[in-house]
């Protein structure tokens, strides 16, 4: 039994393995799944850089004058 159920988890491996849309998947998920996460994190930190930069330009429109 072990060795027919482990001859059986080899050819399923194999069969699997060497599927093209198997393939085409596993490549996909590899390729695309770390970059949707890349985009997230460049997406965050372009949003902070813009408010950023808009609070920096608002800021030199209206200076605040503590001398007096």
């Amino acid at each position: 039994m072990e060795i027919s159920n482990q001859e059986f988890i080899q050819q399923l491996i194999s069969l699997t393995w060497r599927n093209p849309a198997f393939m085409a998947i596993a490549i996909a998920l590899v390729w695309l799944i770390p970059q949707l996460f890349i985009r997230k994190i460049m997406a965050k930190k372009f949003e902070r850089r813009k408010i950023e930069i808009q609070k920096n330009k608002i800021q030199k429109l209206y200076p605040t004058n503590t001398s007096k």
